[in-house]
Parts: structure tokens; C-alpha cells; sequence
């Protein structure tokens, strides 16, 4: 498993999972919908780039991304769920 803590690192997984599957940038960028330069820009570290065209990039290439630990328990809701937040069934 590769940590990725940065656009850099993650530019260079999806390159590296790209060439793997014998792919061009131009290929990627017709598979998953996006324009060549942003396969240029994502693999190069761009830290702008958006994120809902990097994570179907990521797809494209077969990576899924999680945190790495188990789910939590999901909360019950209400204000016991997130103490600091006002509760949206009542009042704030």
C-alpha cells in the first residue's frame, strides 16, 4: 500500500498505474471524459485540480482510495453525534 499525502504523489501513482495499463494521457483522457491537459496537469502534481475529475481518473486506472482504517460506527445523529455543531432538528 502507497500513502498519498500529497498532489505530487498522487500524480505519479496515477502515471505509473497509466503506463501499466499501456495507456496513453491522450487514451485516459477519452476513457474517463476529461481533456488531455488536465491528465497532463493531475500527473505533473497540479495542486488545483478538481477533485470529482481526479477521482474519476483514479477509477479510470483501477485505484480506489480509502483512509486505511476500519469504517467507525456510524453516528446516531443529532447533537450527541456532533457535539459542536447545532442540532438540525432543533433549535441552534
Amino acid at each position: 500500500m502507497q500513502i498519498v499525502d500529497s498532489p505530487g504523489r498522487f500524480g505519479n501513482l496515477i502515471r505509473a498505474r497509466r503506463q501499466a495499463l499501456g495507456l496513453t494521457q491522450r487514451d485516459l483522457a477519452l476513457a474517463v471524459n476529461v481533456g488531455e491537459r488536465f491528465i497532463v496537469d493531475l500527473e505533473g502534481g497540479k495542486p488545483t485540480c478538481q477533485l470529482g475529475k481526479a477521482l474519476a481518473v483514479a477509477r479510470g486506472v483501477g485505484l480506489r482510495l480509502t483512509d486505511g482504517e476500519a469504517a467507525p460506527a456510524a453516528p446516531t445523529g443529532g447533537a450527541e453525534a456532533y457535539p459542536d455543531l447545532p442540532d438540525p432538528g432543533g433549535e441552534a
